[in-house]
């Protein structure tokens, strides 16, 4: 390291007024994707908040209904100590937290719903939960991304940062003058180099420590170090391309179009790509299975006969062949119809995980791809450190399939214990159904 051209250096930074201008502007946008992350983050968390006020305030109606022996009064037919109606009108959410770390990559967080309402019939793929599954990167973003900035942008700020080291000395002729000057003329621009690399890693950790410290996860996350580390070695990496580059530059106009090209193989050409051949390979028509499941299936499951609904109960929930209703010599037709959510449920299960097959299929591909795709490797790897890539939503999507399952197994085996409900009892609904 010399300081001398360090010193050099940033007089020439701090006088060149495009470079100064695009540092600042860009530093600017880190700020303020950061703080966009936040604003997201906490209407995230007071949605959460909002719905577990409402559905503590639902439990105690519920109480309440259970103390008068009754129900809502615009429904006489509802009694709450029947498990069917006290099951059924107590609510269940699955939600997602946002990492504390979410501000600095929004991810897929956009794609995917963070909170879903629980009931008997619902699945993984309702309305309110199907979007587009996708685990390479989207060139395009609703809202300005901390991580797009510094996988896709900061390269180009690399770029205008070092783009005429050694080709200007060229361009004006007295390239021979510094080499005179210093021996080591690739000492000389590692130096360069190396100026604003520091510069722009000690940018970066400061933002990426500082939400880290801000929320408190400054000592007790692997994922916010991890995070460092990826944009360092990251930022490093374009760094030594760039070297290379600016060691054997003929021109500032050729080092630039060279950067430039390898900005556009690696961060647009060759994700965007890949996109085309897995959207090829693996079209996106996963949801036609699902549909089939809700449209035809379920309509042929209501119009069979309840001795053969009977036998599919008992094949999905074995445990009910022991109970009080399942050893009566008459088949209970309303027991068995109040139990057909069960049967759909299952159904959609199935279908679901022939859909997860086919994602886990295409991310397989993807994951493939990595050795010549390294960008959409670190896009990923960045989004698993902040919880907003792809398989954190998948493990939403299985605590929401957990939460029916849990639902439906529930009320089956109470109707067919043929159990009464009191407050006790309840309370033991509640932690079941909400994972107390």
């Amino acid at each position: 390291m010399n300081i001398s051209v360090f010193l050099f250096e940033f007089k020439h930074f701090i006088r060149s007024k495009a470079k100064l201008f695009s540092y600042i502007f860009f530093m600017l946008l880190c700020g303020f994707s950061i703080y966009n992350g936040y604003e997201i983050m906490h209407k995230q968390i007071n949605t959460i908040a909002e719905i577990k006020d409402k559905q503590e305030l639902e439990f105690i109606q519920i109480t309440e209904w259970l103390e008068n022996k009754k129900g809502p009064e615009d429904k006489p037919w509802v009694n709450v100590e029947d498990p069917y109606w006290s099951i059924r009108y107590t609510p269940s959410y699955v939600v997602k937290n946002p990492s504390a770390l979410f501000p600095l990559g929004i991810g897929q967080s956009e794609h995917f719903g963070f909170y879903k309402k629980v009931t008997r019939w619902s699945s993984t793929y309702d309305s309110d939960m199907v979007e587009e599954i996708s685990n390479y990167e989207r060139l395009i973003n609703g809202n300005i991304d901390f991580s797009f900035l510094i996988i896709f942008l900061l390269p180009i700020l690399l770029i205008i940062l070092t783009y005429n080291i050694n080709g200007l000395e060229k361009d004006l002729k007295f390239n021979k003058l510094i080499s005179i000057q210093n021996n080591k003329i690739n000492h000389w621009i590692f130096n360069r180099l190396l100026f604003y690399l520091l510069l722009l890693l000690l940018s970066v950790d400061i933002l990426i420590l500082g939400v880290g410290l801000f929320n408190d996860e400054f000592y007790s996350t692997q994922s916010l170090f991890k995070l460092v580390l990826i944009s360092n070695l990251y930022i490093i990496s374009f760094s030594i391309v760039f070297y290379f580059i600016n060691k054997n530059a003929r021109s500032s106009s050729s080092v630039a179009f060279k950067m430039i090209s390898i900005w556009l193989l690696f961060c647009v050409i060759i994700p965007g790509s890949v996109h085309q051949y897995v959207s090829f390979k693996y079209p996106v028509n996963y949801m036609t299975d699902f549909l089939d499941v809700n449209r035809k299936q379920t309509y042929e499951v209501f119009k069979l006969d309840n001795i053969d609904l009977y036998d599919i109960l008992m094949e999905i929930h074995p445990e009910l062949v022991q109970t009080k209703k399942a050893q009566e010599k008459t088949l209970d037709n309303q027991l068995i119809r109040r139990s057909i959510s069960t049967i759909i449920n299952q159904m959609n299960i199935d279908a679901a995980n022939e859909i997860e097959i086919q994602n886990e299929d295409k991310n397989n591909l993807i994951k493939f791809s990595y050795f010549f795709n390294p960008v959409s490797y670190v896009q990923n790897l960045w989004s698993s450190c902040t919880a907003t890539d792809y398989y954190s939503y998948r493990k939403f999507r299985l605590e929401i399939e957990e939460s029916v399952l849990a639902r439906n197994r529930l009320i089956v085996l109470e109707l067919w214990r043929n159990n009464k409900v009191d407050k006790l009892t309840y309370q033991k609904y509640l932690g079941v159904l909400n994972n107390l």
